[in-house]
């Protein structure tokens, strides 16, 4: 579970040269209209907005624990909740390293737009082990995230012009400093209606239905108190 620092917080303000790495932080999204698309700049929601429960996670696509956190636990997260509408995610950018590249690929997801948002996120999830193992051999980075952002009309200039934006790189560094005034210094951390999960039983799919389904049966307690 990687640890966030203060100074790899930092990198999601100041590096941001892709090339740099194969050398080697609720509501619906603003845009922006620079760079080849609609860029999203601020949290970006995935599920109904009134859903009774909202769901924040701080998390890094280049942190293996996450990696396995959205392999087992995320795709339950959407079919049995946030699809049915029982509750909403926010997930949001908490870069590790190597945070430029973690950075770079955060970046080609806000310039994919709000409606690809989540989409790119699980490519670069899935791009993950490739993308190291090439970091760790000097292989080509750059190649393989042009790839992967072609996917998106993010090609050519628009690829470029997506790293160059410093209203991108700012958006991320917000979210880093939404995490650390929470005391995030680990990825992944999660949030369920503001309290934090603590232990690991949360990081298993049935520990979190258990968390969930706790949680819908006091909304729904209180609800039927209220009337």
């Amino acid at each position: 579970m990687p640890r966030m620092t203060r100074r790899i917080a930092l990198a999601a303000f100041s590096v941001f040269a892709l090339t740099a790495c194969g050398a080697a932080d609720t509501g619906n999204a603003q845009t922006s209209s620079s760079g080849s698309d609609e860029i999203a700049l601020t949290d970006i929601t995935l599920g109904e907005a009134n859903a009774p429960i909202t769901i924040v996670e701080y998390a890094s696509w280049t942190c293996p624990a996450c990696l396995q956190f959205h392999t087992d636990v995320i795709p339950v997260l959407k079919s049995e909740y946030i699809e049915t509408g029982k509750a909403k995610l926010v997930f949001r950018e908490f870069p590790t390293p190597p945070a430029n590249l973690a950075v770079a690929g955060f970046a080609l997801a806000r310039c994919a737009g709000e409606d690809q948002y989540y989409n790119v996120i699980e490519d670069l999830f899935a791009a993950q082990t490739n993308v190291l193992n090439l970091a760790r051999s000097g292989g080509d980075i750059e190649g393989a995230m042009r790839t992967l952002a072609s996917s998106y009309d993010l090609d050519g200039n628009a690829f470029d012009e997506c790293l160059a934006n410093k209203d991108v790189t700012y958006a991320i560094g917000e979210a880093v400093m939404k995490g650390d005034s929470q005391g995030v210094n680990s990825t992944p951390t999660v949030f369920v209606n503001g309290q934090r999960m603590q232990g690991y039983e949360w990081r298993t799919a049935d520990g979190m239905r258990a968390i969930l389904d706790a949680e819908l049966g006091t909304s729904s307690a209180s609800e039927a108190t209220a009337e």
